[in-house]
């Protein structure tokens, strides 16, 4: 029986051995069929090792003409790693297996003498290159190198940006603007000028110079091109240069500190270095308005919690007309500052600047989060970002003048000043990943993404889900989530409004805690042909007679019971004069719905046992602004914005298309049409005198005066005619001069040491267009 299976063992035998001579000749001889095998990990001969540097080579391999495709056209991988287990012996290397996912690309790794199995096969005669270059499966290689990679860390070079802990904070994480995912992705400002108006701007600073705009600067003061600061014995002049280092000082050139939007420009407007003239004013806030895109404005009325001001007819009318016709139509952007009066008992609601419907009202918060001693609150309030606190908190460190006992450098920026810079250059950051974002955009995307800070204030959610604080505003700038929003950010519908009547009465204001009731009831059908849906800023304009106006608190109530203290009590604030057609204003009921009824509760505070007089409410009306984006949509688009935070937008090819602008020439502005804004008046609808609400030209008549009474200003020839300013909204208050008085004085800055942290400081101005398309 033994010598029958002879013949079955040659054959064994013989097959083993034409197995061996294949297997022998594998690098040029490929089976025609491919191994098939359900497992996913790579055949390898070695255990893995790891590799130094330059012991490891990549190569991409083929496995042959011969072989056959899956279903699915691909090569089998099974047979690759059969392949480049092979090539790697023969060059004497080991292979590590697949590169991540990329099929037919495989790790080798050299071998060392003494490492095991695979030490003992080891041949010194072996140039794994030279074997490589000449395998036929071997379509491409590479000798790794290490490659010098570093984080993202944003280091800079200047001495003091270290300390600038509003920008990065190491020590109590969270308290920054979040930044530094903005700049890794070079959003820096580029295309965008922020002007500072204020003192002027020492623009020959090494930290400022090559980022200053000539082009967009002036000096009004001395009326020529020039906006460098005049030192003197009596004032250090520093403010503006300050302010504008932080907005835009150079990064890496061993100097000072880094500025927000530091690819920004920055230009300069002198003008708080003399007397201060309405017409002076108004000229400022037009000067370059197709060249400067936001105005940074760290200066308003007295913050000695007694003063009730603001722009004046020519200062207000210029406003308006910056947020119609300025940048190319989309409008020019006013930043101000809510005041340093919070020591008085001051309100930015007092403060004309601050409580204007163009503006962006920017208060402060120390480092930890709380509103400083020398804050002011009001519900006119937007957001809030960092600036000095108390005597062991930090301060801004920023660019300083050099002219007069100065070093370049200061640690010690303070005050509301400080804050609206920074506001300003996050606006820059927004407008350089959507240039044509409206002054009305900009509001909505500040209300959309500002985050709760300090648990103690008095936040309120209204009707819409925003959350607000007469505190903080809606709540802490945050970089990161303004530019993300600001990226797939589609410009609002059109700015429309409803106006009541002027209601004319006297009646008695009873004492707290009884208090007098007002209500008016803003029905579909007198929303209906303006079109509004939802609300953005609601006014009302008191004329009260009071003796002492420290005593009086007025609160208004929208139809969602969402409540705001517009009137807030001063303690020092003893005029008799009371309140001549002031204008107060919220925007705490932000994206509400419009209808409904609204209620304004009057109280007086006077003791009642030293009653000795009661005020009296003249009279009132209450204007509404808002557009006919409906709750709903709110609602998506505040799905749509929560969305976009992760920066999936910014880290792709992502754009919305812009509008081109208007070309405006640079002698003719006529950016206006009859459709460019819809009102609604009560009074009209009453026959009385028509008022316009919302003044889609206001001040091109006063642009033409201001331009011959100033040769040097470039507010630009009135366009065609349209609404005029009410006359309630040109009118003045308490505080004022008269309306065809140009008042002397300055204004006082929002900053400054003092060694309190800064009391005194600035307003500022903000506004804008509706992106090309009106209001």
């Amino acid at each position: 029986m033994a010598t029958s299976y002879f013949p079955t063992f040659l054959l064994l035998l013989f097959l083993s051995s034409v197995t061996l001579l294949l297997v022998t000749l594998l690098p040029s001889v490929v089976p025609s069929v491919p191994y098939r095998s359900s497992s996913s990990s790579p055949p390898s001969p070695w255990t893995s090792q790891s590799c130094g540097p330059g012991q490891s080579w990549a190569v991409r391999l083929h496995a042959g003409p011969h072989h056959e495709e899956e279903e699915d056209g691909e090569p089998s991988s099974v047979l690759l790693d059969l392949v480049a287990n092979k090539v790697a012996e023969q060059a004497g290397l080991q292979n590590l297996g697949q590169i991540g996912q990329l099929e037919g690309h495989y790790l080798l790794c050299s071998v060392k003498p003494g490492t095991g199995s695979a030490g003992r096969i080891w041949k010194r005669s072996i140039q794994p290159g030279n074997v490589l270059a000449a395998h036929p499966h071997v379509l491409w290689y590479s000798q790794e190198t290490v490659l010098s990679r570093s984080k993202r860390s944003m280091a800079f070079n200047d001495p003091k940006y270290p300390k600038q802990w509003h920008l990065h904070n190491d020590v109590n994480k969270g308290m920054d603007i979040n930044l530094t995912g903005v700049w890794e992705r070079n959003i820096t400002g580029q295309g965008v000028t922020v002007v500072v108006v204020d003192d002027g701007v020492e623009h020959t600073h090494q930290d400022i110079q090559p980022n200053y705009s000539p082009e967009g600067s002036y000096d009004l003061n001395s009326n020529d091109p020039d906006p460098m600061p005049h030192p003197d014995v009596h004032s250090d002049n520093h403010h503006g240069t300050r302010c504008a280092g932080e907005i835009a000082a150079v990064p890496n050139n061993s100097i000072c500190a880094v500025g927000v939007a530091y690819g920004s420009k920055v230009a300069g407007i002198r003008v708080l270095d003399g007397p201060l003239t309405d017409s002076l004013e108004a000229i400022a806030f037009n000067k370059h308005y197709q060249v400067n895109d936001i105005y940074s404005c760290s200066w308003g009325p007295d913050d000695d919690g007694r003063t009730v001001d603001g722009p004046h007819p020519l200062g207000k009318a210029a406003l308006q007309h910056g947020v119609i016709a300025g940048r190319r139509g989309f409008g020019s952007i006013f930043v101000v500052a809510s005041g340093n009066g919070g020591q008085f008992d001051d309100n930015c609601n007092y403060d004309g600047y601050a409580n204007s419907i163009y503006t962006i009202t920017i208060g402060a918060v120390d480092e930890n989060g709380r509103m400083p001693f020398y804050a002011e609150e009001c519900a006119a309030m937007l957001a809030v970002t960092f600036s000095s606190g108390g005597s062991k908190l930090r301060n801004i460190v920023t660019s300083d003048w050099s002219l007069q006992h100065g070093t370049g450098c200061t640690e010690y920026h303070t005050g509301t000043s400080a804050a609206a810079p920074l506001a300003a250059g996050m606006v820059a950051l927004m407008l350089q990943v959507r240039p044509c974002l409206s002054w009305r955009d900009v509001q909505h995307i500040i209300t959309f993404t500002a985050t709760k800070c300090d648990n103690s204030a008095d936040w309120r959610v209204n009707g819409a889900g925003f959350h607000h604080s007469h505190q903080h505003g809606f709540g802490l700038l945050n970089a990161w989530r303004l530019v993300n929003a600001a990226k797939v950010w589609e410009s609002v519908p059109f700015l429309v409004s409803y106006q009541s009547a002027v209601i004319k009465e006297e009646v008695t204001i009873l004492t707290y805690p009884d208090e007098l009731v007002r209500t008016l009831n803003v029905s579909a059908a007198d929303l209906r042909h303006s079109g509004m849906e939802t609300l953005e800023h609601v006014t009302v304009t008191v004329t009260i007679t009071h003796r002492s106006r420290s005593n009086v608190e007025i609160v208004l109530v929208c139809p969602s019971g969402m409540t705001s203290v517009i009137g807030a009590r001063r303690a020092v604030d003893n005029d008799p004069a009371g309140f001549q057609d002031w204008t107060f204003s919220t925007v705490r009921c932000w994206g509400e719905r419009a209808e409904g009824q609204y209620t304004l509760r009057i109280s007086d505070h006077q003791e009642p046992s030293s009653k000795q007089f009661v005020g009296v409410l003249n009279q009132w009306k209450m204007t509404l602004y808002g557009s006919s984006m409906t709750f709903s949509e709110v609602k998506e688009r505040q799905r749509l914005v929560e969305e976009a935070m992760s920066g999936k937008y910014l880290d792709s090819s992502f754009s919305l298309p812009c509008p081109p602008g208007l070309d405006i020439p640079p002698e003719i502005i006529n950016p206006f049409t009859s459709n460019n804004l819809k009102v609604n008046s009560a009074a009209a609808h009453q026959n009385t005198s028509p008022v316009s609400l919302v003044p889609a030209v206001a001040g091109l008549l006063c642009s033409l005066l201001v331009s011959l009474l100033h040769p040097g200003g470039d507010a630009g020839p009135p366009g065609p005619q349209g609404p005029t300013v009410p006359a309630q909204e040109m009118g003045t208050s308490p505080g004022q001069e008269g309306a065809s008085r140009e008042s002397g004085g300055g204004r006082p800055r929002r900053g400054g040491g003092g060694g309190r942290g800064g009391r005194r400081g600035g307003g500022g101005l903000r506004g804008g267009a509706a992106g090309g398309a009106g209001l």
